[in-house]
C-alpha cells in the first residue's frame, strides 16, 4: 500500500551542508576576555563622548563616538561566528584581521584627536552664566565675560576637561587590546597554514636516498700504464752528472795543470753490442786511432809565451 501524504504538507529543507576546509580559530578563554574588556571599554567611551556632545558636539569626541560604535559590531562578530555553531559560515579569518588591524588605526586616530583637543584648552575665562536648552546635541550655551579676549568657539570646566583626558586614554589602551588580538589571530593563523602546507615529494625523496646512500670514496686516478717493447731489456735513468768545474787560467812560467778525466758509470742491466776491430792501417799512411775515447783526458796543446819563453821540456835561450 502506497503511504498518503496531505497535499499541502510543504516538503522538509535540507540540511544545510558541512562547511569543508575552513578555518575556525578556536581561541582560548583570554582572548575572549580580551574581547569583553574591548566592548566595555567601548562603551564607557560613547558615554563620555554622549555627555560631551550633548553640551557641545567636537570634531574629536564625534569620531571617537563612531570608533566606540564599530567596536561592538566588531566584536559581535568575532565571538559570534566563532563560538556559534550555526553562524560557523559567517566565519573569515581574513576579516577577522582586517577588522583588527583597522580598528587599532581607528583607536590610534582617537588617541590623538582627543589628546589634541584638550590640549586646546589653555586660556582661562570669566563666565557670568550658563544655561541648557534642552537639546540632544549643542544644549550648553554660556555668556563669558571677558570681551577683549578672541571669540571662543566653546568653554569647559574641569569635569568636561577630564572626561576629554579619559577619552584619550582610554583609546590608546583599546589601540593596544586590538593590537593583542591580531597578533594572536595571524600567529595562529600562520602556524596552521605552515603544518597544512605540503611537503614536496621530490625534496623528501632525494633526501631520503642521500640519507640511505653509503658515503663512497672518490675514485683513485690511476698513473698512465707504460708500453713495455718485447726483445729490449729494463732500462733504468742514468745518474746525473756532476756539473763540470773551472780551473783557472794557467800563469806564466808553469804548466798547465791537466783537467782529470771522469768516467761514466753506466747502469748494469744495460748491455752493448760487441766491439769491432779496426782495420789494419795501409802502408805509407798514418794510423787510424777511430772516436776519442771519452774515457780519457783530451789533449791540451802546449802553451806558447808570446816573448819567446821555451815551452816546457825545451831549452831555455835568453836573449
Amino acid at each position: 500500500m502506497a503511504e498518503i501524504k496531505a497535499a499541502g504538507a510543504p516538503a522538509p529543507a535540507p540540511a544545510p551542508a558541512p562547511v569543508e576546509n575552513q578555518y575556525v580559530q578556536q581561541t582560548p578563554l583570554w582572548v575572549v576576555v580580551v574581547r569583553g574588556f574591548q566592548a566595555l571599554f567601548a562603551f564607557v567611551i560613547l558615554a563620555m563622548c554622549g555627555y560631551l556632545i550633548h553640551g557641545k558636539a567636537m570634531d574629536a569626541n564625534v569620531f571617537a563616538l563612531v570608533v566606540g560604535l564599530m567596536t561592538w559590531g566588531v566584536v559581535a562578530y568575532a565571538l559570534v561566528s566563532e563560538k556559534v555553531s550555526g553562524a560557523r559560515g559567517l566565519y573569515n579569518i581574513w576579516a577577522i584581521l582586517s577588522l583588527d588591524l583597522l580598528m587599532a588605526i581607528f583607536w590610534l586616530s582617537s588617541m590623538g584627536a582627543n589628546a589634541a583637543q584638550r590640549a586646546s584648552f589653555v586660556h582661562s575665562v570669566n563666565i557670568e552664566y550658563c544655561w541648557d536648552d534642552g537639546s540632544a546635541v549643542n544644549s550648553g550655551h554660556c555668556v563669558v565675560s571677558k570681551r577683549a579676549l578672541e571669540r571662543r568657539a566653546a568653554v569647559a570646566g574641569s569635569v568636561a576637561l577630564a572626561v576629554m583626558s579619559a577619552i584619550a586614554g582610554l583609546s590608546a589602551l583599546l589601540m593596544l587590546l586590538f593590537v593583542a588580538t591580531l597578533v594572536f589571530h595571524g600567529h595562529t593563523f600562520r602556524m596552521y597554514h605552515q603544518a597544512k602546507k605540503p611537503v614536496p615529494s621530490d625534496n623528501a625523496t632525494t633526501e631520503m636516498t642521500a640519507q640511505q646512500a653509503p658515503a663512497q670514496a672518490p675514485p683513485q686516478v690511476q698513473p698512465p700504464a707504460q708500453p713495455v717493447y718485447a726483445g729490449y731489456p729494463s732500462q733504468t735513468q742514468p745518474q746525473a752528472y756532476p756539473a763540470p768545474q773551472v780551473y783557472p787560467a794557467p800563469s806564466a812560467y808553469s804548466s798547465p795543470t791537466q783537467p782529470q778525466g771522469y768516467t761514466q758509470s753506466y747502469p748494469p742491466s744495460q748491455t752493448y753490442p760487441p766491439t769491432i776491430p779496426s782495420p789494419a792501417p795501409l802502408a805509407g799512411s798514418e794510423p787510424y786511432n777511430g772516436y776519442p775515447n771519452p774515457n780519457q783526458a783530451p789533449h791540451q796543446p802546449p802553451y806558447h809565451s808570446p816573448h819567446g819563453t821555451p815551452a816546457p821540456g825545451q831549452p831555455y835561450y835568453p836573449p
